[in-house]
């Protein structure tokens, strides 16, 4: 479920959504609609139930604030399994679409997924990904990541890639595409730095 609202000189979004491991999130973001800075936070949440109450209190709460809900949408989900083919098929192309976005080489697909060249180029038929608890966390991982960029960032692919090859402060100097390849560890704190830290991406040179 997704609701979008717009106030004056703001804007706002909301993402109830599932996640890899059986809970479900609520991704919410705000920012300028002149172009500054924005902010994005994640909640944990045990049950749809518990994100549909959480939903609730946020559009009134953003009504308080002046804004005005511009458009949702809805997809229902049946049997949803978090490790089903379905879901692991849909990772398949949502990788598709983050390696493009990313603009990285076939090796460097393969290596973030913990993957040889021939192995990844398998899958691009579209099959599932494997039922493997290594590579369905390191795509996990990988598909947050790009979530967090592009709540951030919108559809500016251009800065999106050059952030990934650029030196960040945070990172000592290091790229963070160089980062996340050294190690699933790097890629797990990638994750997990972006998602803390998603209002200060612009200690970042690029952005």
């Amino acid at each position: 479920m997704t609701l979008h609202w717009q106030s004056p000189e703001r804007y706002a979004t909301a993402l109830l959504t599932p996640d890899l491991f059986g809970g479900w999130v609520l991704v919410t973001a705000t920012g300028s609609r002149f172009g500054s800075g924005g902010r994005v936070q994640r909640k944990p949440l045990q049950s749809y139930d518990e994100g549909v109450l959480a939903l609730r209190d946020l559009r009134h709460r953003r009504r308080k604030q002046g804004y005005a809900l511009c458009r949702t949408a809805f997809t229902q989900f049946d049997g949803l399994h978090p490790r089903g083919a379905d879901m692991r098929g849909a990772e398949t192309q949502a990788l598709f679409k983050v390696f493009s976005v990313w603009d990285i080489s076939l090796a460097h697909q393969a290596g973030l997924l913990g993957l040889d060249v021939v192995a990844w180029e398998r899958y691009q038929d579209g099959r599932p990904l494997a039922d493997d608890s290594v590579l369905l966390a390191r795509a996990a991982h990988l598909l947050a990541i790009h979530k967090v960029l592009r709540l951030r960032y919108a559809n500016r692919k251009s800065i999106i890639r050059e952030w990934l090859h650029s030196p960040c402060d945070f990172l000592d100097g290091a790229s963070p595409l160089a980062v996340m390849l050294g190690s699933a560890s790097g890629l797990r704190a990638m994750r997990r730095t972006l998602e803390q830290k998603a209002d200060n991406f612009r200690t970042c040179p690029s952005a």
